[in-house]
């Protein structure tokens, strides 16, 4: 399937481009993303609310660092803006503007999930309500500000939505039935794709609802907290799979429907940037006891060479050939791996024979100095005896 020829990106090498503005530790999706080839990423931390501990000056230093500074920046390298959990003090209304600008003149694909910093927000007076802002208007729900829900099953109501049957949605998930979530209304023309239902509002709230623009161009709103999905006790295994899909549909292209082979592929390349990661850190240890490693240096730059062959294969979401070179690149990390583990023994068997003759030496040499001063006592001579007149 080739689709890079009929979506127009921002990047010529056909990736997409991913603003993520988020919550510096709780993006799961971000760092799933991260492992892809068909992303190219750039990350705002811009939440009070997250891990991180972060203050307002803290998120602002943040967005002037890494903001896109103008427009003409913002289209050219982006495709996606994605407000993720992000507080909306963290911007100025010059910031907002231009993101809303390149939303609806520069086309730019638009998403927003759930938080307490998000849509309506759990506590204005901390975080001012989205919808009230020019980026606001722009998506598919509106604000019943100051509200946040911990509960809610939830339903899906466009079941042959392309993006919905593209992962297997399992109904006894820990957070199918555990949607923490903001209150919003569906605005006339929205698409609700799935909604949360509980006991105390029968009628349901608003999950997923998207529409498009007049250019074309999708807005999508998930009123639940998305990082729940991996951060329950009970992650989802398929997190990973709707994260990206959520992407791929947001820019137009068909959504990949082969649901086992994908999450299969996308479990391999993810599993393999581990790998790397893991190699990396391994070669830097053993590095630093002495160790020769240019022949795992050169077995890594072999598989990097073969991932970037199936890249463009990847981007093209020509699935099956990228499993076929990623079960290569599996083989060749077992071989490597088998490889590094045996210079590892070798390096620290050296070293632990080393330490273990320092020891000894050390000990013995203590022994016979001890034996000789206090059992031989050579080092001493006797003197006469003194007696007491």
């Amino acid at each position: 399937m080739l689709f890079s020829s009929c979506v127009s990106l921002a990047l010529d090498d056909g990736r997409i481009g991913v603003l993520y503005i988020s919550d510096p530790v709780r993006v799961p999706g971000f760092n799933f993303m991260r492992a892809e080839p068909l992303y190219s990423l750039t990350f705002v931390a811009a939440s009070l609310r997250g891990f991180g501990g972060w203050e307002l000056a803290d998120v602002r230093r943040a967005i002037r660092l890494y903001l896109p500074r103008n427009y003409e920046n913002l289209v050219s390298n982006f495709d996606i803006v994605t407000l993720d959990n992000a507080n909306r003090n963290s911007f100025t209304t010059k910031n907002i503007d231009m993101l809303a600008r390149g939303i609806e003149d520069g086309g730019l694909a638009f998403l927003m999930t759930g938080g307490w910093e998000s849509f309506g927000a759990h506590n204005p007076a901390e975080a001012p309500p989205w919808g009230q802002s020019s980026v606001g208007r722009l998506l598919p729900t509106e604000d019943v500000v100051g509200t946040w829900n911990e509960n809610g099953r939830m339903v899906i109501d466009e079941v042959e939505h392309e993006l919905m049957t593209s992962v297997p949605w399992e109904s006894r998930a820990r957070f199918m039935i555990e949607w923490h979530h903001n209150t919003v209304t569906t605005k006339q023309g929205a698409n609700l794709l799935a909604h949360a239902e509980y006991v105390s509002y029968p009628g349901g709230h608003p999950l997923l609802v998207t529409w498009k623009l007049e250019g074309g161009n999708r807005v999508f709103a998930c009123t639940g907290e998305i990082a729940l999905m991996a951060m329950h006790f009970e992650p989802w295994d398929y997190y990973g799979d709707f994260i990206s899909n959520l992407m791929i549909y947001m820019t137009g292209r068909p959504v990949p429907q082969d649901v086992e082979l994908v999450h299969l592929v996308r479990s391999r390349v993810f599993e393999s940037s581990m790998r790397r990661s893991l190699m990396l850190g391994l070669i830097e240890f053993i590095e630093k006891f002495g160790a020769n490693t240019q022949e795992l240096i050169v077995g890594l730059d072999e598989i990097e060479l073969l991932i970037d062959d199936a890249r463009e294969a990847y981007i093209d979401l020509r699935f099956i050939d990228v499993l076929e070179t990623f079960n290569i690149v599996e083989d060749m990390f077992d071989d490597l791996e088998r490889r590094s583990m045996q210079i590892k023994d070798q390096t620290l068997f050296w070293v632990s024979l080393i330490e273990w003759m320092a020891v000894s030496a050390t000990t013995l040499i203590a022994g016979i100095f001890l034996w000789t001063i206090m059992v031989r006592r050579s080092l001493y001579r006797q003197t006469r005896s003194t007696r007491f007149r």
